[in-house]
């Protein structure tokens, strides 16, 4: 926790993103550490580590709180406090991968409806939310990097994106060239601010919108177009499930994603599609 509180980065917005996590990581470790209360650390049996990660079962809380497990069962190895891992021999099932494609139509309906709301008036953050939609959709980042994006971020070129989730770990950065699709977001999105902001996306106040509040304002207008069963984060999905079908590589999406194995982005994609088979058989011949 120390070294993760020295880590916080120094951009206002994202410290406090960084702040929540941090809340949300003591409060999985409280748990880890009241469920093993009274055990020594070399007590712990692998079979005790499965009846406590199994009351997430299929969720990935199971696989959260398994890999706290084995990191802090890694840490006291290396110091020497005791020699096992009971965590280690612990399976925990995936979840399964998420198979949601919001097709064209969706999105367009999606899209319309946050300029009108329930009443059939226009609604005052709607023209804001339908461009972070399509942000999301043309930049193909996470949710995360889009609503807190910089207009110092963008460039005649394009914008540069050091994804937060991999900024400790590869530091992977992916640069999103401008077109003319793009551009014309940007210049949506800047008529739209009524006063001006650092963020390309931002509130009347001129702050970046919250998780809660700009999915919050995506749930409401999916209601009102009567769709269900879709989320913001199918957008970068639809994304990179397009580009897959417009002839882009693999190799390519991986790029675009900042995924740094191409494993996790043939999953991402594949989960989406639905393969057609090449094989057409005849009846046998008498």
């Amino acid at each position: 926790m120390i070294k993760r509180t020295n880590d916080a980065p120094k951009d206002p917005a994202r410290a406090k993103i960084w702040d929540d996590g941090t809340k949300g990581l003591a409060s999985v470790l409280k748990k880890i550490e009241d469920a093993f209360a009274d055990f020594d650390v070399d007590e712990v049996q692998p079979s005790d580590v499965a009846e406590f990660v199994d009351q997430w079962e299929g969720r990935r809380s199971a696989q959260s709180y398994k890999g706290h497990i084995t990191k802090f069962y890694a840490w006291a190895n290396r110091r020497g406090i005791c020699n096992i891992n009971p965590a280690r021999e612990v399976s925990v099932e995936k979840p399964a991968d998420r198979d949601v494609y919001i097709t064209h139509e969706q999105y367009h309906k999606i899209r319309d409806a946050l300029l009108v709301g329930k009443d059939k008036r226009p609604t005052r953050s709607g023209p804001m939310v339908q461009c972070y939609m399509d942000l999301l959709y043309l930049l193909y980042q996470r949710g995360t990097e889009v609503r807190l994006l910089r207009w110092d971020q963008v460039t005649p070129e394009g914008i540069t994106f050091k994804p937060s989730k991999t900024e400790k770990s590869s530091g992977i950065k992916v640069m999103i060239p401008m077109t003319s699709a793009l551009q014309e977001v940007l210049d949506r999105a800047k008529s739209a601010g009524k006063m001006r902001s650092m963020y390309v996306i931002h509130t009347e106040h001129g702050q970046p919108y919250t998780a809660h509040g700009i999915g919050s304002a995506f749930d409401r207008a999916k209601e009102r177009a009567g769709i269900s069963g879709v989320t913001l984060k199918d957008v970068r999905a639809k994304a990179a499930t397009d580009a897959k079908d417009q002839g882009y590589s693999v190799q390519e999406i991986q790029v675009a994603l900042a995924h740094t194995d191409q494993s996790t982005t043939r999953g991402y994609v594949r989960s989406r599609e639905v393969p057609v088979s090449a094989v057409n058989l005849a009846l046998p011949k008498r």
